[in-house]
């Protein structure tokens, strides 16, 4: 095994573990601060760094990450507000997806395009985390897991497979053979977890095809990151996580299909 194989392979292996500990051991309030700090501090410090804020202007941006945090976490009719936000946000970036092309002036000319983005991604994915966390953490394990399982299925599919770029001009490793690759992990998974729930009938079927959904919605958010590194000319977000790069490498996808799942996970009323 190579170093940086090595290296990967350990980091990996303690970030599984504190997840475990990180999700599972705290009560709400603790949770809420352990990923105020992994996701709102350090996501939106190097958010910051990839869209050009530095000093006084950086401060600014994160005091008022943490202020709209806070004011999401006392208040739950704004803490709805954000999830719904996010949804409808994820919406908007899809189509940004879409329509990417390499070299457009369209974010060097608004720069507060993707600086403002930070509030309607990083906010309704953190409220989203803390409701689910609040109402079942194993729903929160169980999201967490999916959107890992989703990854690496891409990634070994898209190895092995694959033939046709899903987002040459963004991701150029990407395929689609390997997002198929992801969705039938995703699948499985979503079969375990709802038997993991003791659901059936409608609300088995309801599980699984949202769990699908928000599986190929975190591509989308794996996309955006590309999208911002790549008009940062940045190859990762930072360089906290040794062989994995930064929080924002490791959490996009899941910045995506917080709102969504949770959303759709209340509106059904499903039962941890």
């Amino acid at each position: 095994m190579d170093q940086a194989l090595k290296q990967r392979v350990i980091t990996g292996i303690i970030l599984i573990i504190t997840v475990l500990f990180g999700v599972l051991i705290p009560t709400p309030p603790v949770f809420a601060i352990f990923s105020l700090i992994i996701i709102i501090s350090l996501g939106g410090w190097e958010w910051s760094q990839l869209v050009s804020l530095q000093d006084i202007p950086r401060n600014i941006f994160i005091i008022l990450l943490l202020i709209s945090a806070l004011l999401s976490y006392w208040i739950d009719s704004m803490r709805w507000l954000f999830i719904i936000l996010g949804v409808i946000s994820w919406s908007v970036i899809l189509i940004l997806l879409a329509t990417y092309e390499k070299g457009t002036p369209l974010y060097k000319e608004n720069l507060l395009l993707l600086r403002s983005s930070a509030f309607f991604v990083l906010i309704p994915a953190w409220s989203a985390l803390i409701t689910l966390h609040l109402f079942n953490p194993y729903l929160v394990l169980y999201l967490i897991f999916l959107i890992a399982i989703t990854d690496s299925g891409a990634y070994f599919t898209g190895k092995t497979f694959g033939v046709t770029k899903l987002a040459p001009e963004l991701s150029p490793g990407k395929t689609r053979e390997g997002v198929f690759g992801g969705l039938a992990g995703a699948t499985v998974w979503s079969m375990i977890g709802a038997l993991f729930l003791g659901l059936s009938g409608s609300d088995w079927i309801y599980f699984i095809m949202l769990s699908i959904v928000v599986a190929l919605l975190s591509v989308a958010g794996d996309l955006f990151e590309s999208l911002i590194k790549r008009e940062a000319g940045e190859k990762d977000s930072g360089n906290i996580l040794p062989g994995h790069g930064g929080i924002l490498d490791r959490i996009d996808g899941l910045l995506a299909a917080l709102p969504l799942f949770a959303l759709g996970i209340f509106w059904a009323g499903i039962q941890g």
